[in-house]
């Protein structure tokens, strides 16, 4: 397996309950959602564990973030919202927000300042596009392929995936529209700076659909 190129994206932190009590003061315990694995395991050793130690706050770590969408859904259904944070990519992080499942904040007034001094609109500059949600890390999307397949002609951009004729044979995506519907329109000649304003349309979605359905079987 070679890997043949990197997608960046981010997940964001999004807060759910207040962590402050009726007098101001901070509660004493915090359940924080991620990813589980190695993951949850750095960001405990990084924040979590000096954090608690700093404050004395307990943190509760929930590895529930793949499906943090539908219990946010139901907790608030139920009038029993327990968690506190929540790391999830954007795609949610923006779903939560527009169904009112995440709280908003002031950035500038309720986070502290980075190690310069500069605010957090001025630290994060474009990547803050929300009121409530942070963005917290970039990662990246890996492309596998197999070199006793492809021989000489190795694939080196993303459109690859749909080049059935020179790459036959099948593919394997992830289960979710994330990447797959802008790489769809990508690939089916639609401009990067257009494909959201695609996508927002039906159109472009059934346009979307059509390109993965020549890779579907």
């Amino acid at each position: 397996m070679k890997t043949t190129m990197k997608l960046m994206a981010t997940t964001c932190l999004t807060l759910t309950a207040t962590l402050a009590v009726a007098d101001g003061h901070m509660a004493d315990e915090m359940t924080i959602v991620s990813w589980g694995g190695a993951y949850s395991a750095s960001q405990q050793n990084a924040y979590h564990t000096p954090y608690a130690e700093m404050t004395g706050v307990n943190i509760i770590n929930d590895e529930s973030s793949a499906e943090a969408v539908a219990k946010l859904r139901a907790m608030n259904e139920a009038g029993n919202v327990t968690w506190d944070v929540v790391d999830v990519v954007a795609s949610d992080a923006i779903r939560l927000c527009d169904e009112g499942l995440a709280l908003e904040i002031d950035a500038d007034e309720q986070l502290a300042p980075g190690d310069d001094g500069s605010s957090a609109s001025d630290d994060f500059g474009d990547l803050l596009v929300s009121d409530c949600f942070i963005p917290q890390i970039v990662y990246s999307t890996t492309v596998g392929y197999r070199t006793d397949l492809v021989g000489d002609t190795a694939p080196t951009d993303i459109c690859a995936i749909f080049d059935t004729e020179t790459y036959p044979g099948m593919r394997s995506l992830e289960k979710r529209p994330i990447n797959n519907m802008e790489w769809a329109l990508l690939c089916d000649g639609v401009a990067k700076d257009d494909v959201y304003d695609v996508l927002e349309t039906e159109e472009g979605q059934a346009q979307a659909f059509a390109k993965l359905d020549t890779i579907k079987d």
